[in-house]
């Protein structure tokens, strides 16, 4: 194995471009990596929201209220595990 490469794991996380499953790894360096296992979309950041449904912004910049969750009722319709909705208030 490639020393260079980091060890992915599955993130409780959707990709905000594609939907697809977020993984979180860890650089040589030691930073935390997001990457999406559908587009490939990738950051750098403490953070999953660098990527995720959870950095969602309105045009102005304010949050938009989406989070990633779990998939309570999976079903043919919607098979996804994690799945990004309206945050409740």
């Amino acid at each position: 194995m490639n020393d260079d490469r980091p060890f992915w794991q599955l993130a409780t996380h959707c990709c905000r471009s594609c939907l697809g499953r977020v993984l979180m790894g860890k650089s040589i360096d030691g930073r935390r990596v997001y990457r999406c296992a559908q587009c490939g979309a990738r950051g750098d950041s403490d953070d999953a929201s660098v990527i995720c449904c959870c950095g969602i912004r309105l045009k102005t910049g304010a949050d938009a209220g989406v989070r990633c969750v779990v998939n309570d009722a999976p079903s043919p319709e919607c098979p996804l595990e994690i799945v990004a909705e309206q945050a409740r208030s």
